[in-house]
């Protein structure tokens, strides 16, 4: 393989696999150990719930010093570092006897995920890629969605036949032998490292090959930008309604109407579907480029968040699992194609992280609003259309400050 143009999918292959155990036995599954954990720890669900807002304010440090870890460490150091911490984390949590030592577990896993998960991960595939990088991120990040399919699986067999401290022990050895097989042995650097080009280079005049390497807009410059402050807003407003959907679907299907099981099999629709729309977003980036996507996944954000405010007649049904699910896909791959496109390799980490804490910042919020509403109202459907009207304002955001596919980076 060290000679085979192929190595490069091998490597969005690799990590793909890497996310499947970190974001799977991590993230995607923390739902179905709550209710064990507070029975075991002898806590109320308020208790439960704060933990929620501390692996959101972990996931935010996380971010922040993740830009501060890549200036002084190696990439690939730094993302082998914290997946043998993360494992070390998951085990840990199968030890926990009391609520401090759980929040303090949970806090510190969200944080490791944040310094050793999307950013450095994109960056890798960002090295090894100058042609179809955008395709290539939403494959790869497509295994966070498909390690929630099978984690959700096997928590479901062994928490009732083991119990969720051997479950989540079990979890960390999956995750230890599944890293060592990706991001140490196959996943490297870049191609340089195994004496190949990046994908796509041999297409690309030499000159145009060295600008890329070394362009970027400077931090300094881009926070004296409207457009910077502007796509940060657009991302804060984003995550809102991504929220909204994404935490609160089912309990919105059973206050209409659905029985448990249908509201199961139509979140279970949708989580398909994100994990599809990822590679398909991902290669609408590379195809159609930033404005055009954008306002069309937004736009399909907005047909679900319709849907869902329609969802008494069962023909929104399809519409809603669609439009949420592309909503879902586009806000977990966009981000790093923005860093990339819109600031340069320069300060990539840098910018990806400020758009990770914007769009964690407003993730902490949405529930408190929501809650809010709820309270009020007894119903989701007004925060919906609150949410609604904040999306077609991204879309519109995105319209205007975007490159068309055309036009080249701004400084």
């Amino acid at each position: 393989m060290k000679n085979s143009r192929s190595r490069h999918w091998l490597t969005v292959g690799a990590i793909f696999f890497a996310l499947v155990a970190i974001w799977g036995a991590t993230y995607y599954s923390y739902s179905l150990f709550v209710t064990p954990i507070q029975d075991t720890l002898g806590v109320s669900r308020a208790q439960m719930v704060l933990g929620v807002t501390l692996k959101g304010i972990g996931s935010i440090i996380g971010s922040f010093l993740c830009s501060y870890f890549l200036s002084i460490v190696p990439v690939i150091k730094l993302v082998r570092l914290t997946s043998l911490l993360i494992v070390a984390n998951i085990i840990s949590l199968s030890f926990v006897q009391n609520l401090l030592q759980y929040y303090i577990v949970i806090f510190l896993q969200a944080t490791l995920c944040s310094i050793g998960g999307y950013i450095p991960l994109s960056m890798i595939i960002h090295n090894w890629f100058k042609k179809d990088s955008s395709l290539a991120i939403g494959i790869a990040l497509t295994g966070s969605s498909f390690g929630g399919v099978v984690f959700n699986w096997l928590g479901g067999i062994w928490i009732p036949a083991l119990g969720w401290r051997k479950t989540m022990f079990l979890y960390g050895i999956i995750t230890l032998v599944n890293s060592l097989i990706t991001l140490f042995l196959i996943v490297k650097p870049s191609p340089a490292a195994v004496g190949l080009e990046p994908y796509g280079a041999d297409k690309l005049p030499a000159q145009e090959n060295s600008e890329k390497e070394l362009a970027g807009v400077e931090v300094g410059a881009a926070f004296r930008s409207l457009r910077f402050w502007l796509l940060m807003i657009a991302i804060f407003l984003l995550s809102l309604a991504v929220d909204s959907v994404f935490t609160n679907l089912s309990p919105h299907l059973i206050d209409a109407g659905y029985l448990l099981p249908q509201a199961a099999k139509i979140s279970s629709a949708l989580m398909i579907v994100l994990m599809v729309g990822k590679p398909i977003t991902g290669y609408l980036f590379d195809l159609l480029g930033l404005k055009t996507t954008s306002v069309v996944c937004i736009l399909g954000l907005a047909l679900g968040l319709i849907s869902a405010i329609m969802i008494n007649n069962v023909i929104f049904i399809v519409t809603l699992i669609l439009g949420a699910g592309i909503g879902l896909a586009y806000s977990s791959v966009a981000f790093p194609i923005f860093s990339q496109e819109l600031f340069g390799p320069k300060n990539y980490a840098r910018f990806l992280s400020y758009m990770q804490i914007s769009y964690g910042v407003s993730s902490i919020i949405a529930p408190v609003i929501l809650s809010f509403i709820y309270r009020r109202t007894q119903s989701f459907v007004p925060a919906f259309r609150i949410f609604l009207a904040l999306t077609l304002l991204v879309a519109l955001i995105f319209f205007l400050i975007l490159p068309a596919r055309e036009k080249s980076r701004s400084k």
